[in-house]
């Protein structure tokens, strides 16, 4: 039996593909203890694990990131993020005060839980593997491969985006880190990259192990609407979404898309997740729903258009679905630099785009088949990568009894 200590901060995105990791853990008879927020120590312990709730300094509620984070309200854009950068180190104290204190002999870290920086430099400590479900960007983000002016212009804006929490990390760890503090995955000892190869820059000398996405979104967690059979009725389906957390304004990309999509043969099929569409009557070719079960919706679409979350565009991937993303928020510029660079789809590094605009994205995803051909080779790296039994033994075992993905 290995000890497995899994710190991972409270948001769905960040949750939803951890949890059937820990659940494999616990089926193979491994002990597994989780930190985490108040939010999902229930989803936790109904699996089984152990849970440790964060300290209110380093909880907070996604539903209501202005209210639970003093500071943020009012911000967009580059101040935002610098905001939520420094925000995260500044969390690491309280965060290592609890993850101290548990004996495991691997850890499972979430990259955005800074305690991780400070664990990474100790020469005592558990193995430390590293949750891939964002995109893989140490070091400092230089854009695609091929593209040196979107580069230069990354690494101009990086130290005064990042040179506030940089300074906070220096200083709560007692010295100069040694690397940016958000490359601190380079120090681990390897990062489960809930991606293919084919979706993630070339990198030399990263520790990335390709286990594919883990998500599961089944009809027993998001139960099937009314209309359901309506995405049988033999129109494309285009699945449009705000993701989880940036839905707070459904007019950057949902109602855009809508009217984009209004007169076009397609059902347009929306979650909401949260968020509320302006009134009025929808279009007839639109359906909605707050939430959807993806393993069941996505087989049926012929598109997705998204604002970029990593974990949402991988899942679309898994099923060969070609992508429109438009996303500027969190890490949602490199994932829709990613579309772009892997060749399944259409992504704009903005935060919005007007209807002409998507209809035209969506028109040449769905008429040229170069994107589904791309979606569907990177949907066959996925199923070719390691089962979840070897992701446990990836996790548990020694490095050189493991298959290297």
């Amino acid at each position: 039996m290995t000890r497995v200590l899994v710190g991972v901060q409270p948001a769905r995105g960040h949750v939803g593909p951890t949890k059937p990791i820990v659940a494999a853990l616990l089926a193979a008879g491994h002990d597994v203890a989780v930190v985490t927020g108040a939010r999902y120590r229930q989803a936790f312990e109904e699996l089984g694990a152990t849970v440790t709730v964060l300290p209110e300094e380093a909880d907070f509620d996604e539903t209501d990131l202005d209210g639970t984070i003093p500071g943020r309200a009012g911000l967009r854009g580059l101040k935002l993020a610098r905001f939520e950068l420094t925000h995260f180190v500044r969390a690491m104290p309280a965060q290592l005060s609890v993850l101290d204190g548990q004996d495991a002999d691997v850890m499972l870290c979430d990259p955005l839980m800074m305690a991780g920086l400070a664990l990474s430099r100790r020469e005592r400590r558990p193995r430390l593997l590293v949750l891939g479900f964002l995109p893989f960007m140490p070091p400092v983000p230089t854009g695609p491969p091929g593209h040196p002016v979107r580069g230069a212009i990354l690494r101009a804006l990086a130290p005064w985006v990042t040179g506030p929490a940089q300074k906070l990390a220096k200083d709560l760890l007692g010295g100069d880190p040694g690397l940016l503090f958000t490359d601190w995955p380079l120090r681990g000892d390897g990062v489960l990259q809930m991606t293919c190869p084919g979706f993630e820059y070339p990198r030399e000398g990263a520790p990335l192990h390709f286990i594919g996405p883990t998500t599961v979104s089944a009809a027993s967690e998001h139960p099937l609407p009314p209309w359901w059979a309506d995405l049988d009725g033999g129109r494309p389906v285009v699945h449009v979404t705000q993701g989880t957390i940036a839905n707070d304004d459904l007019g950057r990309l949902v109602e855009p898309a809508i009217d984009a999509l209004a007169g076009e043969d397609v059902l347009v099929v929306a979650t909401t997740c949260g968020g509320r569409l302006r009134p009025g009557p929808l279009p007839d070719n639109v359906r909605v729903a707050d939430f959807l079960p993806y393993d069941e919706l996505l087989p049926r679409c012929a598109a997705m258009v998204s604002n970029g979350g990593y974990g949402g565009v991988n899942h679309a991937l898994r099923y060969g679905v070609p992508l429109v993303v438009v996303g500027a928020s969190e890490d949602k510029r490199e994932v829709a630099a990613r579309v772009t660079w892997s060749g399944a789809g259409i992504g704009h590094a903005r935060a919005s785009a007007a209807p002409r605009t998507l209809r035209r994205a969506v028109r040449a995803v769905l008429d040229e088949p170069r994107y589904r051909r791309r979606a569907r080779e990177l949907a066959a790296e996925m199923a070719a990568g390691p089962s979840m039994d070897e992701v446990v033994k990836l996790i548990t075992e020694p490095p050189a009894a493991c298959r290297e993905w």
